[in-house]
């Protein structure tokens, strides 16, 4: 029978130690912990990053050793010619001509020989545009969804319930609605209010908004729409307001940015939080975003760390 020690296994990734006590050295102790191990190295974002690197470092090590043989090799490939033909046919719904193509060939090959000789002069060194290219493509890299499993529903539940403000169904009204401009009804607006609900009240639905009241540039009769969009245009107030009137009768004076109204609401749905299956591909989305932007967060944090970070002090002026 084997003994029982204590024993701390340190494994160095990235620069970053990672420490694991293990109690035995018993063979099925020991591939425990390859298991172990394994498994947190898979789960590991940088990780992922490095792999989809290596691969890509791979394929275009073997494109270049079979289009150019040395540096002083130009080769187009038939694959790059067909590019170039889609993208002009995308472009002007056609193919090109011979003499096109020969031209959009020639350009491909002053693109190669102006970069190259640029790179040799050290003209990418310090150019911001090419950093930020560069950024974009190592980002590209992070964010690969082929690095992300697909949630499970317990995850996409949970993301749900955390964030329900996000994807919460607001309140749903349709109305109609009569304008009074208050400077055209000084010392009269009152009872200009009550004339008009008695006359409103009496028609019920039948009554056109467009033959009462004053002008306004905004629709008389709205259809169900978010009180969101109600509220861009006659403010949050107004809104709250006629979402708790009653149905089927003209009501008011309601005030808005614009002045009074009279309204009369047909319809009004109130706001719910949806279940996981009507909102699933928003849930999906966000949730992936959400994601892929720890991860990328994760990464930079790793990298800085294999990396001395001095910012120079910036002095006041005048100092």
């Amino acid at each position: 029978m084997h003994g029982f020690c204590l024993q701390q296994c340190i494994f160095c990734y990235s620069g970053v130690s990672l420490v694991i006590e293990k109690i035995s050295l018993c063979p099925i102790s020991k591939l425990k912990l390859r298991v172990i191990y394994m498994r947190k190295l898979l789960t590991e974002p940088l990780f992922h990053f490095i792999l989809i690197g290596a691969a890509l470092f791979i394929v275009f090590g073997l494109s270049s050793r079979t289009g150019t043989s040395s540096d002083d090799s130009i080769y187009i490939t038939q694959a790059e010619i067909r590019v170039l033909q889609a993208n002009f046919d995308r472009t002007w719904q056609r193919p090109p001509t011979e003499e096109e193509l020969a031209g959009l060939i020639e350009e491909r090959i002053r693109d190669e020989l102006a970069s190259r000789e640029a790179v040799k002069m050290g003209l990418d060194q310090n150019d911001t545009y090419i950093r930020r290219r560069l950024r974009m493509k190592m980002e590209m890299l992070m964010e690969d969804r082929s690095m992300l499993t697909d949630p499970s529903e317990k995850e996409l539940s949970d993301f749900l319930d955390q964030n329900r403000d996000s994807f919460r169904r607001v309140p749903r009204v349709s109305f109609s609605h009569v304008y009074l401009n208050t400077e055209k009804h000084l010392g009269t607006l009152e009872e200009d209010i009550r004339q008009l609900l008695q006359q409103l009240n009496e028609m019920g639905n039948k009554a056109n908004p467009e033959n009462f009241g004053d002008a306004i540039m905004l629709p008389k009769q709205y259809p169900l729409s978010s009180v969101n969009i109600i509220a861009r245009q006659f403010g949050r107030e107004f809104t709250d307001d006629i979402v708790d009137l009653e149905a089927g009768r003209w009501q008011g004076p309601i005030a808005s940015s614009y002045g009074l109204h009279l309204v009369l609401v047909h319809e009004s749905v109130p706001g719910r939080d949806p279940d996981l299956s009507e909102v699933r591909a928003a849930v999906e989305r966000e949730f992936e975003a959400q994601r892929r932007k720890l991860i990328k967060k994760e990464v930079y944090q790793k990298l800085k760390e294999q990396y001395q970070v001095e910012i120079e002090q910036v002095q006041a002026a005048g100092v």
